[in-house]
């Protein structure tokens, strides 16, 4: 049951709000010893105030920051059809200014605190939310509560906002995902709101006035309707008696009940085939289930994760593993307030279609014949343990549980009871809900495909397709500033560098092992091997198959990655505490001893070169690949992490083995263990899984830097599309730079939504809906720029816009107030950074691994905190140089 979704991973969620965090990793007490205690409303306080809002209040001292979130109990299905879209421009809308705070003063509040501020927008809620260092716990509350309170919604910043909601969606119409995700929806419901879009339509958008935004808050913006959380470092009662101060004078307004059309069951397969500047088919497909509080939600649950969670899964194994027909896919269900869907996505080729779609349909048919085994379903009820420690290891994590359970279930105890309830699902009961809502007059199927090209669509993907009938003998089983503090590194006999930090606040332990690599490595015509050897890695041993890695891992919950970048390559991982020392093994055999399996090279090839061709219907990736290459004609930076499509072809398996063979030494790599371990027994038991480790066949390469820019250097690729996206960036400062910190600090100045550039060109005057600055320090050198998207009539106002704001920070610097802010954002966001232990382990490997030390990233808070205006001056003049710069195009 998807209750959040990070948009970096399936889009489909994100878009609907669903961001950051599953349903499933909601608390109890797990069976483990060590985790008995890990319940998240353990300490959570629950409180009604006269006026009717709900305040959740939980102490966690574990992090020097705080996270508040204000939930309401209203979406776009509240919205009449000619309201489609208001609820999301009242989210815009809301931090506009107050009677106490002018426009952008709100966000800068946050910012200059640390912190960061944003909402977003779902069929069912409004979330707004606050992260901040602990110490500005205060001000967060005073910042959210005034401005859901007491926002102004002024006629002049209606118009603008509207301008800057346009762009939004004229964003979404070049984004095919999305563009499917509407018509599927469309599909599937015929009657209920959660048919339209939330973002509105542009009729609906231009037509919105200041009145019919004051009608929409009076009945829904009511403390009766609202859920207020609190998770972090902070003294309960003093923030209860400090909410019950701010939210006593709320507005008085009439409030509403939500009436919603009831959805007709339907009765018949639905279809829906379009062809558009597409590049890949793009293909979905959704079971009406029901409503997120129904008990059948959690067998649904558990098949979620059978079906579709990682590479031991069913879909996994039939669609990727065997016969590698998509190039990527994705299983969940919607976690509404009414009955919502199941969904099955996947990107493919046109040529796949037909067999996707049988092997699809094969997979639920297993499912409905023949029970799990016990083995599989137990392995599902891990994988939720697992997901929900990890989903303790930051306040917001923790607030999101209690705000989504609070909101949509009246109850933040629900979230104890779900995984009890989940752990007592029994294999019958997973068949009997697919048999229940995975039938054929139940689906509705959306495709979208390039245009002019056959798409071979089998008439029979249809009801006969779906038949759950089952076969007399059925198909074989499935059995298958604090973050370095504690932390010490030993170097072992062999070279390895080992990083240690213990922290027993949860069962679990986050690993980095890091080697310097990734493209900044690559020779010439092997662009794209780092990624490709790094995707490789897990895909089998001298000792494992790429079968046996997967369910091994599976079975343990955990998870292990190759990475590649630009400057490194290498393996991170996550288990529970438990595991740790078969996960080590596990991890050492990748590192040692992959073979690069020719199956599965062919695989990994077709996967890369789709994507690859899938950048063309993303307009920032071929907009950021041709800045890059643009930028650095002379150094490797120049060429795509993912390599070119004429490189990816030639790749071998030699080729790759013996790149990757040059760069894996002892003295080359890093390996970084966070969490719940011992270090005393940990050390000599790395030393053992090490001690056949080869020393270096001849040590690395030196890498000649990228000679300065001396011109105004211009790129365009012409893509048809709603906007035209740009950016205009200089050589900027590398890692090791001495205006690195300077730089961050810039970069942070005009970014965000209290930023020059948000305030200048977007609220000032709705040029873009999105717009920042953007920096990538690397080895050697480094990149820093500013991005704009905009409607292509506005392009050349933009440029000027952008060079304006460029230029007065070369001439002039920052404002005393700008760079305090930005140091104070800046320094808390680093903060809230390091909260995981994976995070942690990334950062101090790769620090290390980079030649800064493992503890470089407590020197580097102490050299932003050091900072002054005429560092800013200088390191502005050096790196922003008159026409010497890059301005690269993507668009009509």
């Amino acid at each position: 049951m998807k209750v959040f979704k990070k948009p970096s991973t399936r889009r489909k969620y994100a878009w609907f709000g669903l961001a950051l965090l599953s349903a499933l990793i909601l608390s109890l007490s797990l069976r483990t010893a060590k985790t008995h205690a890990a319940s998240v409303t353990d300490g959570a306080h629950r409180y009604r105030l006269d006026n009717g809002l709900t305040v959740i209040l939980k102490q966690d001292e574990s992090a020097p920051v705080a996270a508040i979130q204000l939930w309401v109990k209203t979406g776009s299905a509240n919205e009449t059809e000619k309201e489609a879209g208001l609820t999301h421009l009242i989210e815009h809308m809301i931090f506009k200014g107050t009677p106490s705070r002018k426009t952008g003063e709100i966000a800068r509040a946050i910012e200059s605190a640390g912190g960061h501020i944003n909402a977003y927008t779902s069929f069912d809620r409004t979330v707004y939310y606050v992260e901040i260092p602990a110490s500005r716990f205060a001000t967060g509350l005073d910042v959210l509560l005034d401005a859901v309170q007491h926002s102004l919604f002024d006629p002049l910043e209606l118009a603008r906002e509207k301008e800057v909601v346009l762009e939004e969606y004229r964003r979404s119409l070049d984004i095919p995902q999305r563009q499917l995700n509407w018509d599927v929806m469309d599909l599937c419901y015929d009657r209920h709101p959660y048919q339209r879009p939330i973002i509105g339509y542009e009729k609906t958008i231009r037509s919105f006035t200041r009145e019919d935004i004051l009608h929409y808050m009076d009945k829904w913006y009511t403390p009766d309707n609202m859920v207020l959380v609190g998770v972090g470092d902070f003294d309960p009662q003093q923030a209860l008696h400090t909410i019950k101060g701010l939210v006593s004078d709320f507005p008085d307004r009439t409030g509403a009940s939500p009436s919603r059309p009831e959805e007709p069951p339907q009765t018949a397969l639905r279809k829906r085939v379009k062809q558009d500047r597409v590049q890949q088919v793009y293909m979905d497909l959704c079971w009406h289930i029901p409503a997120l509080t129904h008990p059948d939600m959690y067998a649904l649950d558990v098949l979620e994760i059978i079906l579709g969670h990682g590479k031991s899964s069913r879909l996994y194994k039939a669609l990727k593993m065997k016969a590698n027909l998509v190039h990527d896919f994705g299983a969940g269900a919607y976690a509404l307030a009414d009955p919502g869907l199941f969904s099955i996505e996947a990107t493919l080729s046109p040529d796949m279609l037909n067999r996707s779609l049988e092997a699809l349909a094969q997979e639920i048919r297993k499912l409905a014949c023949k029970p799990v085994s016990q083995a599989e379903l137990e392995k599902a009820k891990t994988i939720v343990e697992a997901d929900f420690v990890f989903g303790m290891e930051d306040m917001s994590g923790q607030a999101r549980t209690l705000g989504f359970f609070q909101t949509m279930t009246g109850d933040m105890n629900h979230a104890d009871l779900y995984l009890e309830r989940l752990q007592e699902v029994t294999a019958p009961e997973v068949r009997r809900v697919v048999r229940t809502y995975f039938r054929p007059d139940n689906l509705s199927i959306g495709i979208l495909g390039p245009k002019g090209e056959a798409l071979p669509l089998n008439k029979d993907a249809s009801t006969k397709l779906f038949e759950l009938s089952c076969p007399r003998k059925s198909a074989a089983s499935h059995d298958e500033a604090s973050a370095v503090k504690n932390a010490e590194m030993v170097t072992l006999p062999t070279g390895i560098r080992l990083i240690i930090k213990e922290d027993h606040d949860l069962p679990a332990v986050s690993i980095t092992g890091a080697f310097l690599g990734g493209t900044r490595l690559e020779r010439p015509g092997d662009w794209g091997i780092s990624n490709f050897a790094a995707r490789m890695l897990t895909r089998g041993t001298s000792q494992r198959s790429f079968a046996d890695i997967a369910s091994t891992v599976g079975s343990w919950g955990g998870q292990v990655n190759g990475f590649s970048g630009r400057n490194s390559l290498g393996v991170s991982a996550r288990f529970l505490s438990k595991d740790l020392y078969a996960a080590l093994a596990l991890l050492a055999d990748v590192v040692q001893n992959s073979t690069f399996p020719d199956p599965e090279i062919a695989k990994v090839k077709a996967d890369i070169l789709a994507g690859i061709r899938a950048k063309k219907d993303r307009p920032m990736a071929l907009l950021f690949d041709l800045f890059y290459k643009t930028l650095y004609p002379h150094f490797p930076y120049g060429h795509p992490i993912s390599g070119t499509p004429e490189t990816i072809q030639d790749m071998t398996r030699d080729r790759v083995m013996d790149w990757y063979r040059q760069l894996v030494f002892p003295s080359n790599f890093v390996l970084a263990v966070v969490g719940d371990v011992d270090a005393e027994s940990l050390i000599p038991y790395v030393e053992t899984l090490f001690s056949d480790f080869p020393a270096s066949p001849g040590g690395l390469p030196d890498i000649p830097a990228e000679p300065p820019l001396m011109e105004v250097r211009e790129g365009h690729i012409r893509r048809p599309g709603a906007q035209t996206h740009l950016v205009w960036g200089y050589l900027g400062a590398g890692l090791k730079s001495s205006e690195n910190a300077a730089m961050a600090l810039i970069k942070t100045a005009l970014s965000g939504q209290s930023g020059r550039l948000f305030i200048q060109l977007r609220d000032e005057q709705s040029l873009a809906y999105a717009v920042t600055a953007f920096r990538r320090p690397g080895l050697g050198t480094g990149a820093f720029g500013v991005y704009l998207a905009c409607d292509p009539a506005k392009l050349n106002e933009a440029k000027t816009g952008i060079s304006e704001q460029l230029e007065a920070v070369r001439q002039k610097g920052l404002t005393r107030e700008e760079l305090d802010e930005a140091r104070t954002y800046l320094l808390g966001n680093l903060a809230i950074g390091q909260q995981t232990n994976a995070s942690q382990a990334m950062q101090m490997a790769l620090d290390e691994l980079y030649g800064l030390g493992y503890t470089h990233r407590q020197r580097y808070r102490e050299e932003i905190q050091s900072v002054t205006p005429e560092d800013i001056q200088a390191a502005a003049q050096k790196i922003i140089l008159p026409e010497k710069h890059v301005i690269v195009t993507v668009g009509p």
